[in-house]
């Protein structure tokens, strides 16, 4: 009987260190993070910002996009162009939106894996352009 609470109280010693421990790295990965800021320059769809954060080897971009116009959309996409200190283009990331009805919000997030980013420019472009922009 002995033998079986020492096994009983090691184990549950171990599932509360595991969730202690996990619950930890939540926490300092959570703090890493730090808050950007950027330009949204574009008015028709409206685009609203909720959070843009970055560490220094990845980030994310979380939003509404909302159908302020008078006719339902197709096919669009979000460009999100990320810089340096330096206004230098670390990179640039695209995301779909697709059937977007007038006067509708659609969420979205993205992610990125660029390091050093200390502003962003958001805008919309057509799939004309990113082809254009993909193969030069």
């Amino acid at each position: 009987m002995a033998t079986f609470k020492k096994i009983v109280f090691y184990g549950i010693v171990i599932a509360v260190f595991a969730i202690f421990s996990n619950y930890m790295i939540k926490i300092g990965l959570r703090n890493t993070y730090k808050t950007i800021s950027g330009e949204i320059k574009s008015s028709s769809p409206e685009i609203i910002m909720s959070e843009v954060k970055t560490t220094d080897i990845n980030g994310y971009a979380k939003g509404k996009v909302k159908n302020n116009s008078d006719k339902d959309i197709d096919r669009i996409y979000i460009k999100l162009d990320l810089y340096s200190k330096r206004n230098v283009n670390m990179g640039t990331e695209y995301l779909e939106i697709n059937n977007l009805k007038v006067g509708k919000e659609q969420d979205f997030e993205i992610n990125y894996r660029y390091s050093n980013v200390d502003h962003y420019e958001i805008t919309f472009i057509d799939s004309k352009t990113l082809l254009r922009e993909q193969f030069s």
